[in-house]
């Protein structure tokens, strides 16, 4: 059964991952003008411009030094205070909203950051960096715990697409595995099927 149950989880993070591949996001592109296939046609992409592209691509151009994300950054005050406000309502039915692929994008964020940590030379300046890494991983590990705890209780009872559009894509994907599932044992295992 931990196996059945390690392919399911895992089949369902290659989904989440792969639609966070491809969200939109925002670049300023600063490198030579160059043209670019994206969905089915060609983008011409000039420097000092702005462009809404698939997340891969703009790694890509990220990682050639051609674009700069022009998207927030969240930091630790961010994920802190929502995970006051999420604290402050612990047993109700309601969520900050977050958007997108909140935990994606800060586990992007998170490795990226350790990826320039490695490269600083100063000691001082590598330790700062990496304590402020620390700071947004605890923040974000205690937002979702706290978030978690809601969304389990949201399992068995009926909930309005108000709640759900204050989920982030991943616990969109949680909610909705989890209550398939639990239909799916209820049926199962504790209902009596009718015989006619």
């Amino acid at each position: 059964m931990n196996g059945l149950t390690e392919l399911l989880g895992s089949l369902i993070v290659d989904y989440i991952n792969r639609d966070f591949e491809e969200e939109e996001v925002k670049v300023a592109y600063i490198g030579p003008s160059i043209r670019v296939f994206v969905e089915e046609s060609y983008v011409e992409l000039v420097r000092g411009s702005e462009y809404t592209l698939p997340r891969w691509v703009a790694q890509v151009l990220e990682e050639k030094g051609y674009a700069k994300p022009s998207g927030e950054l969240l930091d630790e005050v961010t994920v802190t205070r929502l995970y006051f406000n999420e604290s402050r309502s612990k047993g109700q039915l309601k969520f900050e909203k977050l958007n997108g692929y909140f935990y994606s994008r800060v586990k992007h964020q998170l490795t990226s950051m350790l990826k320039s940590c490695k490269k600083i030379e100063d000691f001082g300046k590598a330790q700062q960096v990496f304590q402020t890494i620390s700071n947004l991983a605890t923040s974000t590990k205690n937002l979702y715990r706290v978030r978690l705890s809601k969304i389990l209780s949201l399992i068995g009872v009926d909930v309005g697409p108000e709640v759900l559009s204050c989920l982030s894509e991943e616990e969109k994907y949680l909610y909705t595995v989890l209550k398939g599932v639990l239909e799916f044992f209820n049926t199962r295992v504790f209902e009596v099927e009718k015989h006619g």
